[in-house]
């Protein structure tokens, strides 16, 4: 038992003695590839990556270095515009606010190290516009700061091979000439213009990035879509010289739901009061209310909408130009109520002149398709010669009866009344040829009362039909 233990003690120390052995020759051979690797990079003239060989680095570029002197005599530089949202369009004031940042690149062979050996373990830098150059670019349609663009909070990173990165960043207002024509369901086209400043396009020639826009994290704004974004390499004249200028594109639609909601849908409905003004009675009083209502509900509309676009005679919004329209036809149907109501009133009881009657015969009858003593098919013709003729004379007049004593309950025994005066005045009074009866002032007021019903209608239905569809088509 005793022999056993032993050699089992012996075996645990062996193997231990080899774990030992193998350890230790692992750590020689580490230190031995350190050692030579250490050896290559000194050979070669490399050093290993600490803040006292930067701050060397830093020494050896910006010794003698001027900020003022562009590195080059014609420097190239390529801008991207990262686009993170658009904050707001505002027709009226014709302003447009983004947030985003500018990616610009540009070369500075001064601040190259890639030939030196000894920094080749240093990839980049980081710096400010207080101890770089950079190239001079303003907003040229800036609405809130023409200043150069400038942020030396922002650092610049500067690669070995000399190229220079700086992506300043901010809240940009520029100017945006809105057209207005097809309000609310408008497009917009607004651009960012970047321009040299001082140096001219042989010293600075700005030219767009790779790519064009970045929009990679773009946020969608909640009243305008954005469509397309594009760029385009111009140049301006200042001072007979010539400056490099760029010049983004962007195109916004306006998401239509709000203003169909609050805007066009209340229009249209309002549009059709000033057509059932016609419809009322003309004993209900209420008339000349309903219509003033009206015209004045368009006048406020027409209004706010005006608050909400520019003030401008360059164009003309087809929206507004509908409102003025239906405001016109609104103040007529007051003045043509006003007219209805003096002839059914008649208080004066004149004769109808013969021009009048001969009028409302052959014209308001037929295009209204009265039916109280006559018809739009000239099937109920009142003609003395002719006996069947004068049954039907008869009917009509009981027609006539029946669709007035209708208009009003509390009236129905007064209208009976006019109705048989009515009669006596057809019966007798009869023109010579026998063809044209003579028409009572209240005949004449409902007759015209419904061809100005029709006649609104039609032209209503035709301004509301034209003008959504010219927006809908350019929408």
């Amino acid at each position: 038992m005793v022999c056993v233990c032993v050699c089992v003690c012996v075996c645990v120390c062996v193997c231990v003695c080899v774990c030992v052995c193998v350890c230790v020759c692992v750590c020689v051979m580490c230190a031995f590839v350190s050692t030579c690797v250490l050896s290559t990079n000194l050979v070669a003239g490399q050093q290993p990556y600490s803040t006292k060989l930067e701050t060397e680095l830093r020494d050896y570029l910006f010794t003698d270095y001027d900020v003022l002197q562009r590195p080059n005599q014609t420097v190239s530089a390529h801008v991207t515009l990262s686009l993170l949202t658009v904050n707001s369009l505002d027709i009226k004031e014709q302003q447009l606010s983004i947030s985003g940042y500018f990616y610009m690149l540009w070369t500075d062979s001064r601040l190259s190290w890639i030939s030196n050996t000894t920094y080749q373990n240093i990839r980049f830098l980081f710096s400010n516009e207080n101890y770089m150059w950079r190239p001079a670019i303003i907003v040229e349609n800036s609405v809130s700061d023409m200043s150069v663009i400038s942020d030396e909070n922002t650092l610049m990173r500067i690669n070995s091979d000399g190229t220079a990165v700086w992506t300043p960043g901010g809240i940009y207002e520029t100017h945006c000439d809105c057209d207005v024509t097809y309000y609310p369901l408008d497009t917009q086209t607004c651009s960012v213009v970047l321009s040299t400043w001082a140096y001219t396009a042989n010293e600075i020639s700005l030219s767009l990035g790779s790519p064009v826009v970045d929009k990679t994290y773009f946020s969608e704004n909640g009243e305008w879509e954005l469509l397309s974004v594009s760029g385009q390499e111009t140049s301006t004249t200042r001072e007979s010289q010539s400056f490099s200028r760029l010049k983004f594109n962007i195109k916004l639609r306006r998401r239509p739901l709000f203003h169909i909601l609050n805007t066009i849908l209340p229009v249209v409905v309002m549009a059709t009061l000033i057509v059932m003004v016609f419809k009322l009675p003309p004993e209900s009083g209420e008339r000349i209310g309903m219509s003033l209502t009206a015209l004045l509900a368009y006048a406020v509309y027409l209004t706010l909408i005006s608050d909400n676009i520019p003030k401008t005679s360059v164009s003309a919004s087809i929206l507004s130009t509908y409102l003025a329209i239906i405001l016109c036809l609104s103040a007529l149907t007051v003045i043509l109520t006003i007219v209805v109501l003096d002839l059914y009133f008649n208080i004066e009881g004149d004769d109808v002149p013969a021009w009048l009657n001969r009028f409302t015969h052959k014209v308001m009858v037929k295009f209204s398709c009265w039916k109280g003593t006559t018809c739009c098919s000239g099937r109920n013709r009142v003609t003395p010669t002719d006996e069947d003729k004068g049954l039907s004379s008869s009917r009509m007049i009981l027609k006539l009866s029946a669709s007035e004593s209708a208009m009003s309950r509390n009236t129905k025994s007064a209208k009976e009344d006019e109705v048989k005066e009515s009669k006596m005045s057809l019966d007798t009074t009869l023109s010579d040829d026998g063809t044209i009866p003579e028409y009572s002032w209240k005949e004449i007021a409902l007759i015209m009362d419904k061809c100005l019903l029709y006649l609104f209608m039609i032209l209503v239905f035709l301004a509301t039909t034209i003008t959504f569809t010219i927006l809908g088509v350019n929408y």
